[in-house]
C-alpha cells in the first residue's frame, strides 16, 4: 500500500530528515508539511492523505488528536516524538493515533510501524491486567492463557502476556515455544527500545496473541528489576490492547508493584483444602488502601461452584468475579503441562472463562 502523508511537526531537522528518507522508498510519498496542527487541519483535505506523522512532544497536537478521526477518517495517525514517553503515547493513542515512533525514524520504521500498530481492532484505550496468588497452584497460568484466548475470539483484539513469574515461569511449556529472547533480554534493554523494538521480544503463540517469555533459567530472575519491568509494561501497551501479566504467588514488594501498576488485578486461588481462604482473607488488607479497590481488584477461585460462591463471599467479606469448576484437563494437557490446541467452549470451565473474558472487554 502506498501512503499520502502529511508530517506535522514544528521542528525543521525533522522535515529535511523526513524529506530524504521519503525519497527512497516508493511506497512512502510526502504530499505535504505543516508546523502547526490548524493549518493541517484546514488545508490537508486537498491533498487526500491516507497517513499522518504528528509530533505529539507538543500538548496542542495531542489535544487536536480526535480532529482527525472527523475530517480525515479514512487516515492514519502515528504519532513521533523525541524521546520515549508513555504518558504521552497513551493520551495521543486515545485520541486516535494507533502508535508512536521515536525521532529519528527510517523510512522502513513508518512501514513497520504502521503494520504492527494496525494489528487486531483496538476498540478502547490499553488496558493491563496483573494475575496474583497468596500461594502456588492457583490456575494462574491456565486462567490466563485461556483468557487471551477467550478474548481474542470475541474481539479480535491483540493481547500480550508477559510471564513476570520469574523464578517459576512456564507459560513458554504451557504454549509449547522455546524463546530466543525473555524478559531478562526486555528488561535489560529496555532504555534504548521503541515499541517496534520491543515487538521481536515477544513470541507469537496463537492468532493475535503474543507471549514474552520468563527466565530460562532461576538465577537470572535476579537481573529484572521492578522499574524496568514497569516501563515494559507500559510500553506494551502501545502495541497490545490488552496485556496480561502473570506474577509470581506470594506477598513481595515485586508482586505488590507489579499489581499497583496494573488497571485490574485478579486475585487467584484454587480450593484445595480449608487454607486458602485464610490464605485470600490474609491478602486481602494489602489491598484495601486503594482508592478503586473494590473495583480494581477481582477474586477468581478455581476448583469451586456456583453454590459455594455465596459463602464464600460472606467469609471474605469481598465480591467473588468468577467461580471455576474442577475441569482443568478440559484446557491443559496435565501429563506435559501444555496448552491443549483447541479451546472446547462446550464445557463448563471454557464457558466461565469465556464469561470473564467478556465482562473484561466490556468494562471501561
Amino acid at each position: 500500500m502506498k501512503y499520502s502523508t502529511i508530517l506535522i511537526d514544528a521542528d525543521d531537522a525533522t522535515l529535511i530528515h523526513t524529506t530524504n528518507i521519503f525519497k527512497r522508498l516508493p511506497d512512502l510519498n510526502l504530499v505535504s508539511s505543516y508546523r502547526e496542527v490548524k493549518s493541517a487541519l484546514g488545508q490537508g483535505t486537498v491533498f487526500n492523505p491516507n497517513l499522518f506523522l504528528v509530533d505529539i512532544d507538543d500538548a496542542d497536537n495531542r489535544k487536536s488528536l480526535p480532529e482527525f478521526a472527523k475530517i480525515f477518517p479514512k487516515a492514519i495517525v502515528v504519532g513521533i516524538m523525541s524521546k520515549w514517553d508513555a504518558d504521552k503515547a497513551f493520551e495521543s493513542i486515545r485520541g486516535g493515533a494507533i502508535g508512536c515512533l521515536l525521532k529519528p525514524f527510517s523510512g522502513e520504521d513508518i512501514l513497520d510501524g504502521v503494520k504492527i500498530f494496525s494489528r487486531g481492532v483496538r476498540h478502547t484505550k490499553p488496558r493491563s491486567f496483573s494475575f496474583f496468588s497468596a500461594k502456588g497452584r492457583s490456575g494462574k497460568t491456565t486462567l490466563i492463557a485461556n483468557l487471551a484466548l477467550s478474548i481474542v475470539r470475541q474481539t479480535g483484539d491483540m493481547v500480550a502476556i508477559i510471564d513476570a513469574d520469574l523464578q517459576f515461569s512456564d507459560m513458554a511449556i504451557f504454549f509449547d515455544v522455546e524463546p530466543m529472547m525473555t524478559v531478562v533480554e526486555a528488561t535489560r534493554d529496555i532504555k534504548f527500545l521503541s515499541p517496534i523494538r520491543l515487538n521481536a521480544y515477544f513470541l507469537p503463540v496463537a492468532e493475535n496473541i503474543q507471549l514474552l517469555c520468563g527466565p530460562k533459567r532461576l538465577e537470572y530472575s535476579e537481573l529484572v528489576d521492578v522499574e524496568s519491568l514497569t516501563a515494559v509494561v507500559r510500553m506494551a501497551q502501545t502495541l497490545f490492547h490488552y496485556v496480561l501479566i502473570d506474577l509470581p504467588s506470594g506477598v513481595s514488594a515485586f508482586s505488590t508493584n507489579m499489581c499497583e501498576i496494573a488497571d485490574t488485578v485478579f486475585l487467584c486461588g484454587m480450593l484445595n483444602t480449608g487454607f486458602e481462604i485464610h490464605h485470600i482473607q490474609r491478602t486481602l488488607p494489602m489491598f484495601e488502601m486503594w482508592e478503586q479497590y473494590g473495583k480494581q481488584l477481582k477474586v477468581v477461585l478455581s476448583r469451586v461452584d456456583d453454590r459455594q460462591k455465596l459463602d464464600i463471599e460472606r467469609q471474605l467479606n469481598h465480591k467473588v468475579a468468577a467461580v471455576l469448576p474442577n475441569e482443568f484437563l478440559m484446557v491443559s494437557a496435565a501429563n506435559s503441562g501444555k496448552l491443549k490446541n483447541v479451546m472446547n467452549y462446550e464445557n463448563l470451565l471454557s464457558q466461565k472463562i469465556n464469561t470473564l473474558a467478556g465482562e473484561i472487554i466490556h468494562a471501561h
